[in-house]
């Protein structure tokens, strides 16, 4: 029978962690928080909310819930702001959970259906090579709530992390639940951006992982979150310096899928560089791909020490 979340207490483990990470999320961490306290499940969980020192006012709304929930809800509220220290927020809320499996949800996103968690733990329980999962969203930008894309030609139940590189990330950050057991994050982890994507290579290194059919989160793009709130050559500048962080960690295909994919980038940078000259794209080109191996080898190197 399922009822409202089962608390934590001294003498059951929570077989959930939520792992909530907060900044300047006033307007949006309400209906987060609200999305976690909606969830029915027959086990019990814990919440974890990690602000990094607002100054909007986030942090007494998290300190307000977890005042009125405190045996529930555990509030991580930094007094200096961690992320400009370089301390990752979501791999440091992670490291507080307890639980089983740790499911994620950034601040400002949120989720819609009470049995998400519970869904989630049935498929998780039922296969056990299974290592991660995750579920259909929607994305809210510009007013608009619209289903986000999922690529036709992937199984539902045994998703490849070459899956997402041969397409996009089609996997929601809110929507992932994975097991606790891909703690401790390894030290490459650390020197590549992109934590959630990184999160599901290692996750998928070691199982399968699957998705549900129904969409039970919402992903809300404000135009300045960690990636949103890029410019199209930051966003191409992370990616290469997260293929060059990756690649030592992954198999010969999925390297291969890498190396196309930064072929991709390298060549838009170039002819953006060098729109009219092709001899001058040509040789930036070949200087660029000199750089990446460069970069890969240092990788090499840092994953071999």
């Amino acid at each position: 029978m399922l009822n409202e979340p089962r608390p934590m207490s001294d003498s059951r483990t929570p077989l959930v962690s939520v792992c909530c990470t907060t900044y300047q999320h006033a307007r949006f961490i309400r209906e987060a928080i609200e999305g976690f306290l909606l969830q029915r499940t027959s086990f019990p969980i814990e919440i974890i909310i990690r602000d990094d020192a607002s100054t909007d006012g986030t942090a007494a709304i998290v300190k307000e819930y977890a005042e009125r929930y405190p045996n529930l809800i555990r509030a991580i509220l930094n007094e200096e702001n961690q992320f400009s220290k370089g301390v990752r927020p979501i791999p440091d809320a992670m490291s507080h959970a307890r639980g089983k499996y740790i499911a994620i949800c950034e601040g400002d996103d949120y989720w819609t259906d009470p049995l998400k968690l519970q869904k989630q733990v049935d498929l998780m329980e039922a296969n056990p090579d299974h290592t991660i999962c995750f579920h259909r969203a929607h994305r809210l930008m510009d007013g608009v709530l619209e289903p986000f894309p999922i690529p036709d030609d992937i199984d539902p139940l045994n998703i490849r992390f070459d899956d997402l590189l041969r397409t996009y990330n089609f996997v929601i950050t809110a929507s992932v639940l994975v097991r606790h057991t891909v703690l401790p994050l390894p030290k490459w982890f650390f020197r590549v951006p992109f934590g959630d994507l990184a999160i599901y290579a290692l996750a998928g290194s070691k199982g399968r992982m699957a998705m549900l059919p129904d969409s039970m989160a919402v992903w809300r793009v404000t135009g300045s979150g960690a990636w949103t709130g890029l410019s199209t050559a930051q966003q191409d500048r992370n990616f290469l310096r997260f293929f060059s962080g990756i690649r030592p960690q992954l198999t010969a295909a999925q390297q291969a899928l890498v190396d196309r994919n930064r072929k991709v980038i390298l060549a838009r940078i170039a002819t953006e560089r060098f729109p009219g000259n092709h001899r001058m794209k040509r040789l930036y080109l070949a200087g660029l791909h000199l750089r990446g191996s460069w970069m890969d080898s240092l990788e090499w190197l840092y994953a071999a020490w």
